[in-house]
């Protein structure tokens, strides 16, 4: 016969090794078996680096302690919860663009001073009047209107696919010219 007072009281048995159904009792035992996996899915599947891995593995835990739902399989969880958090991390540097290396050559011609936007308005303003006047009224309808190339096609009363390669030509030209007055003779 089954005694069962020696049943009730007796432990039970442990989940197998590898299963991922270990309960949570010990979150630093969860902690150090799990890391070496979490910031391989981290820094090799989503190449992150070690440093913000690390944090995000740290987020990963906390989550998980603080979670109230019944977590049925612990490995499973960790794993899908560091790929979540890896994406997000991802998308947040989505939205932040870093500044080209060369960023000291460069500046932004809204931040010319008052006599260099003139002498860049009058540059153009010359460069355009050497174009033919057809080429000025393309680029004009194109550029400064914003009319699309079936529009300025209408305009001109020819088709869309010559309208094109007008403003492309037009636009090449003013380049042209552009490049010519202000290059430096030496």
């Amino acid at each position: 016969m089954l005694d069962l007072d020696v049943v009730e009281s007796a432990p039970p048995p442990p989940a197998p090794a590898g299963t991922g159904g270990e309960p949570p009792d010990d979150v630093g035992e969860l902690y150090v078996r799990h890391r070496p996996l979490l910031l391989h899915i981290a820094c090799r599947k989503f190449r992150i680096g070690d440093t913000e891995a690390e944090s995000l593995l740290q987020e990963v835990f906390v989550s998980f302690m603080t979670t109230t739902t019944k977590v049925e399989n612990v490995k499973a969880w960790l794993v899908a919860a560091m790929c979540n958090a890896s994406r997000h991390y991802w998308r947040g540097q989505g939205k932040t663009e870093s500044l080209p290396e060369n960023f000291d050559d460069q500046c932004d011609p809204k931040s010319n001073s008052f006599p260099e936007q003139m002498a860049m308005e009058i540059t153009m303003r010359q460069a355009l009047d050497y174009l033919q006047p057809r080429c000025r009224e393309t680029l004009h309808l194109h550029y400064f209107e914003g009319r699309s190339a079936v529009d300025v096609a209408e305009k001109l009363e020819t088709t869309s696919r010559y309208a094109e390669k007008l403003i492309h030509n037009c636009l090449k030209r003013v380049r042209e010219i552009y490049f010519s007055i202000t290059a430096v003779k030496r």
